[in-house]
């Protein structure tokens, strides 16, 4: 599969940065190497759903779906927060509104508006290929083009080894089930490996990965070469063998790290998004993250490497 990025199979080029990383400690630091003069943390959108007043082939009701910023979320939580979580930047926030289900746990509902509209989550794990696009443009008018390395966790879609699919039956309609989910689980499982670069899937089967932030701790990363410009053009994640699929809803993976290949262990920038949370951290100048800050197409705020992650 010939897409923009290549795979770099010796991970020793990125060891520098598990040395420059802080231990899992919660603190910038523990995902962007302490080596900059300023940081930031880019807030992901959030996505507000409204009735339209229609419903679907099945009776639901259909929903418009915009993004919109943490702030306008707070304006429209107002003084109804949920209860505070430690895991995400959201959840922080805003809090976590659910309902006790029979069984014990717990199911999460979102944040509800007045006219009857949901606040959804920001996408975590990845920064959203939009927004990539949005920095790399200003990381370009910035610094110009290079030669980018780019680390994306194995996991989330990427190991074909783990691969699935559910299926759902009436009761007492299991006649021939079996072989269907059988069939179903090889179509899905063709369709994911056939989104995958074969050199991606050689290097998760080899072990060629880069433990972040250190090894044996089971993130391991992929390691990508390719241009900053790539990532400016939201339709390179088609061609990327990263997952991306048009008959599937989710989109393929973003780099969890990227920054530039040369100079050596001393990059003039550095991005980097957590597995498990809903913003990107970047390091760079002080002019740079200056820029950032007062982008009109991202939310942002500064933060320093010792800061906490969320």
């Amino acid at each position: 599969m010939a897409g923009p990025l290549g795979v770099e199979h010796d991970v020793e080029r990125a060891r520098w940065v598990q040395d420059a990383l802080s231990d899992l400690d919660g603190s910038v630091a523990s995902v962007v190497p302490p080596v900059f003069e300023a940081y930031a943390r880019i807030l992901h959108p959030a996505t507000l759903a409204t009735p339209t007043g229609a419903t679907d082939a099945w009776g639901m009701p259909e929903l418009y779906r915009r993004e919109i910023t943490w702030a306008e979320a707070a304006a429209l939580i107002g003084d109804r927060p949920g209860e505070p979580q430690p895991w995400t930047g959201w959840l922080r926030r805003f809090g976590e509104v659910g309902r006790d289900l029979p069984d014990g746990s717990r199911l999460s509902e979102g944040h509800t508006v007045p006219d009857g509209g949901r606040i959804e989550e920001p996408h975590q794990g990845d920064i959203p290929v939009e927004l990539l696009a949005t920095l790399a443009e200003l990381l370009l008018d910035a610094h110009g083009d290079r030669e980018v390395l780019a680390a994306v966790w194995e996991g989330s879609g990427l190991d074909v080894s783990g691969t699935g699919v559910a299926m759902f039956w009436a009761p007492g309609d299991d006649h021939g089930a079996e072989r269907e989910r059988r069939e179903a689980e090889a179509a899905h499982a063709a369709a994911v490996r056939a989104s995958i670069d074969p050199e991606v899937t050689r290097a998760i089967e080899r072990g060629s990965v880069l433990g972040l932030p250190r090894e044996q701790q089971g993130r391991g990363h992929v390691l990508l070469r390719g241009q900053l410009t790539t990532f400016a053009d939201t339709s390179w994640e088609r061609e990327a063998g990263l997952g991306w699929r048009e008959d599937w809803p989710h989109p393929g993976r973003t780099p969890n790290a990227l920054w530039p290949a040369e100079p050596h262990a001393a990059p003039a920038w550095f991005v980097a998004t957590e597995i498990d949370l809903d913003v990107t951290h970047v390091g760079g100048s002080a002019r740079l993250i200056g820029r950032l800050l007062a982008h009109p197409r991202l939310e942002a705020e500064r933060v320093r490497a010792h800061d906490p992650l969320v």
